[in-house]
């Protein structure tokens, strides 16, 4: 051990050290690793951000490294509650991966060339070969087999002790060597790779921004059309876009700013032609849904599974226009007609029981007809029976059931 002393006291004094610890170790650290730094950071290597202590751990061995002071000396170290801040200190040294320790070296440059220091490195030491042909007391880390010790730290609850038993080493030569040699991450699972940003990384680099812009704002597709080209989902490529900053389109106010559909031509193409509403979009350049905001706003009736056909929808629509004002809310759907003439039947009934019995109808159907139309217009047409009481028309009943009259007349003319 003195030879050793002495080898490393001569090589110290014939040779220029290239850090000024001197200079290190008075510089004021509170700024090291800000939170939302250290968070920027988890996001990019994929690394679990913890619940404060690790970061505080991570700040305290990075203060370390720079000053070469010890880390019970760092801002922030938590002497209340030292021993477990040492036992999750001990945790942290196996989730150093290679990724976090690039970025934590970049930290610490940043950190010196903030503070006028740009011609030393982060960390320096003497060569080993100082100890060439000495018989030291203490673990050999050259003797530490480091794939294999990665393989025993990943799965383990404890793994810098059990890696310290299995290596037939102390749990500070593990450490050290752990320090080194970061053990690369395991492949994460997908919930993980969501809360530690990987799935956001891998989306920057498979989607560019050139990319997005292309896919979003040239060929105006839809976040949903991109997803399903991509692979990735609608919220990880919302994200994506306000990290571009690409503006993201707003909904209806904003689709007709992006080109015009004329009423004629939606007809001829979606009518009359029955080609799809995708098939339109693609023509215009468009997506789907913006197709079907352009059908929603010139009043064409979409196609749906079951419904009514075009012609129908239509000359629905047609009726509808022409008809007395008060029924237009009711005229609106498959069987409006239908229902208002049921209305108009049964109101000349006692009550809708015997109103069902005479018309051949389930009385719950004939119920669910005329609380539409009541929801539909407003308010109720009819005074149920009870008891000794026939069922009569309210006032807005009465105006309804006149108006129902007139359109009758009107489509017999």
């Amino acid at each position: 051990m003195t030879i050793a002393l002495v080898r490393l006291a001569d090589y110290l004094d014939s040779n220029d050290i290239p850090i000024d610890y001197q200079r290190r170790r008075r510089l004021d650290y509170s700024s090291l690793l800000p939170h939302e730094l250290w968070l920027d950071i988890c996001r990019r290597t994929g690394t679990s951000p913890g619940q404060g202590r690790r970061e505080q751990i991570i700040r305290c061995r990075l203060f370390q490294r720079i000053s070469g002071l010890p880390t019970e000396d760092a801002p922030g170290y938590r002497k209340v509650d030292e021993a477990p801040f040492k036992a999750e200190a001990a945790r942290a040294a196996v989730l150093q991966t290679p990724e976090l320790a690039g970025e934590l070296d970049r930290v610490a440059r940043d950190f010196l060339a903030a503070h006028d220091i740009d011609d030393e490195p982060v960390i320096w030491q003497p060569p080993t070969s100082l100890l060439d042909g000495l018989d030291l007391p203490g673990p050999d880390l050259a003797r530490i087999d480091i794939p294999h010790l990665h393989r025993l730290v990943r799965p383990r609850k404890n793994p810098v002790q059990y890696a310290a038993e299995a290596l037939g080493t102390t749990v500070e030569a593990i450490r050290l060597a752990l320090h080194e040699h970061p053990a690369p991450a395991p492949p994460p699972t997908k919930s993980a790779a969501r809360a530690t940003g990987q799935v956001r990384r891998k989306a920057r680099q498979d989607v560019a921004k050139e990319t997005f812009v292309r896919l979003y704002l040239d060929e105006h597709q839809s976040l949903n059309q991109m997803a399903a080209l991509t692979g990735f989902s609608r919220s990880v490529l919302t994200g994506l876009a306000h990290e571009y900053e690409v503006p993201l389109r707003e909904g209806p106010q904003d689709y007709r700013r992006r080109g015009t559909v004329e009423r004629d031509w939606l007809i001829e193409q979606y009518v009359h032609r029955r080609r799809t509403l995708a098939d339109l979009a693609h023509k215009k350049g468009m997506s789907t849904a913006n197709m079907a905001r352009w059908a929603k706003t010139h009043n064409v009736p979409l196609r749906s599974r079951g419904g009514a056909s075009h012609s129908q929808a239509l000359r629905a629509i047609d009726q509808a226009s022409r008809a007395p004002r008060i029924l237009r809310p009711a005229l609106g759907g498959q069987g409006a007609s239908e229902r208002l003439s049921r209305f108009a039947a049964a109101s000349a009934y006692p009550s809708l029981g015997a109103a069902a019995s005479g018309l051949g109808l389930n009385m719950f159907t004939l119920v669910a007809q005329i609380n539409r139309i009541e929801r539909e217009l407003g308010g109720p047409l009819l005074v149920r029976a009870e008891r000794r009481r026939p069922m009569t028309l309210t006032p807005l009943g009465r105006k309804v059931l006149r108006a129902i009259r007139t359109l009758q007349c009107d489509a017999q003319s």
